[in-house]
């Protein structure tokens, strides 16, 4: 018997019905799905293939988000510090900062806000830049998420899809063949080396070129670029996230001011790929979404009540062009809710 019959097996009747209900939404929309639930104060879990690997989207944002608060409660840089805008930050899709002039210096608790409320992607490339883009995969596997790898910048990702780098001459299929065969430096390297290409190209330049290739509101993507994002993003597996929310939670992995911090930031997210929004605005959810051209992820904190929390990461990938996984995620999100929500704790 496999571990994940093995899981499925040791429910309880309730838990049991709950996970077949997860699964019949699932089925509304083609692709894979990956779950992890876990009642914090009660340690119920859910578990559907939580750890297969699937790409992040814009939930790569909580580790650069956890390893500037980490750097924060070091002393290594200050919420205060200011960053300069300059062009090679700029980076297009989700945000307002690339629509800047160079020279703004925000600071870095403007960025977090940026990055983690408004899915800045501008934002996360300066944070991330700040604080090391290594740093954070060190922050990974000192948590112990050994399958979880998070070092592609966005800027450098769409920069890559458009040509830039050391695979300018090959076909997104034989590019992505290479970057799977590469270690982690040889990975740095390119990156590096598209960092360098593009590193005076202006961001209206960046964007007019984007669009030729993508269409002016990236319709075109979903067709070119599925083979792309299935290499070139950040992964992780629903479980590793659930577990790194977990400990933000559990005040585990920085200081509990900061830990509570980056939960109120994560409450006031705003993305169209939200799970949340068939949960009552009244009840808070710490929530992460992201996309890819195939792909959705939701990672987030069901505050169920006071003394009631559930972790919850739902990925698809695999997702058909006009399915909408979106839909089928928030109504996991509200199952989940309102099964716990009948639980006295």
């Amino acid at each position: 018997m496999t571990q994940e019959r093995k899981r499925k097996s040791a429910l309880s009747p309730e838990l049991a019905k709950l996970r077949s209900e997860i699964v019949k939404a699932s089925k509304e929309t083609q692709g894979q799905m990956g779950l992890y639930m876990k009642h914090i104060e009660s340690d119920k879990s859910i578990a559907i293939d939580a750890d297969k690997i699937f790409p992040l989207g814009g939930v790569f944002k909580l580790a650069v988000m956890v390893e500037t608060y980490r750097q924060i409660d070091a002393g290594m840089i200050s919420m205060d510090e200011r960053i300069e805008l300059e062009t090679h930050h700029y980076c297009i899709g989700e945000g307002l900062l690339q629509y800047m002039q160079p020279g703004l210096k925000p600071t870095v608790r403007d960025l977090l806000a940026m990055m983690i409320i408004g899915t800045d992607n501008t934002a996360s490339e300066m944070l991330w830049k700040r604080i090391g883009i290594q740093r954070v995969n060190m922050l990974i596997r000192d948590l112990g998420l050994a399958r979880t790898s998070i070092y592609m910048p966005y800027r450098e990702s769409f920069l890559m899809s458009m040509g830039y780098g050391p695979y300018k001459d090959l076909s997104i299929l034989e590019a992505a063949r290479k970057w799977k065969g590469l270690s982690d430096i040889e990975r740095m390297n390119a990156l590096n080396e598209t960092e360098r290409e593009a590193a005076n190209l202006s961001i209206e330049e960046f964007r007019k070129k984007y669009e030729s290739i993508y269409g002016v509101r990236a319709q075109k993507r979903i067709k070119t670029q599925r083979i792309y994002d299935e290499v070139f993003d950040n992964f992780g597996t629903p479980r590793e996230v659930g577990v790194l929310l977990e400990k933000i939670v559990r005040h585990d992995v920085v200081s509990p001011k900061a830990c509570e911090m980056m939960l109120s930031l994560l409450m006031r997210q705003q993305s169209a790929a939200s799970m949340s929004y068939l949960i009552s605005p009244e009840i808070p959810v710490a929530l992460k979404s992201g996309d890819t051209a195939f792909s959705v992820a939701n990672a987030g904190v069901i505050y169920v009540s006071s003394n009631s929390h559930v972790v919850l990461c739902c990925f698809f990938r695999n997702v058909q062009e006009g399915q909408n996984a979106v839909l089928a995620e928030a109504k996991i999100a509200s199952l989940v809710y309102d099964f716990f929500s009948r639980i006295k704790s």
